[in-house]
């Protein structure tokens, strides 16, 4: 005999709704050959970059990273990254929104969860990384407290309430 057990709730618990300002998106191009020399260097940054995210895509030989770090971070990687070879493709003013909870790691649907409520809001994410336990949604700064309102149809903080 197997025993399933579905865990859900409306709105999803978080262990808090809140809006970090202050930061930047940016993303860099670089050829296959040179992402190698690229992340050795920002690994070699001095002082040491304090990523929020960074990810990696491809586009046929083209490496795309992505990355959202605090703004005074912002000007340090993009002289390192340009010294390896790369070009800044874009920088955008951002606001990081991390969402964790309580069995985040054993639902479904909290993407979705998300997603709709930024739609609702009107609020196109800049990007949204979900990891086990935690969404983190980086939105344009013009953008965050209407994507807070926007999540917070869906998630709520300790207590129930969203401030």
């Amino acid at each position: 005999m197997e025993t399933v057990a579905v865990y859900f709730e409306k709105p999803v618990r978080t262990y808090g709704l809140k809006l970090q300002e202050g930061k930047v998106a940016l993303s860099l191009e670089c050829g296959a050959e040179r992402l190698a020399g690229l992340t050795a260097a920002l690994a070699a940054v001095d002082p040491p970059l304090r990523l929020l995210s960074c990810s990696l895509m491809w586009e046929d030989d083209q490496a795309l990273l992505y990355f959202c770090l605090p703004e005074e971070m912002a000007p340090l990687l993009e002289k390192t990254a340009t010294r390896a070879g790369a070009r800044l493709a874009q920088r955008q003013a951002a606001g990081v929104i991390n969402l964790q909870g309580p069995h985040f790691g054993d639902r479904w649907g909290l993407v979705s969860e998300a997603l709709g409520g930024l739609q609702d809001a009107q609020v196109e994410p800049l990007s949204l990384l979900g990891v086990t336990h935690t969404l983190q949604v980086t939105v344009s700064s013009k953008d965050g407290q209407a994507a807070l309102e926007g999540l917070g149809q869906g998630f709520c903080a300790p207590g129930g309430h969203n401030d």
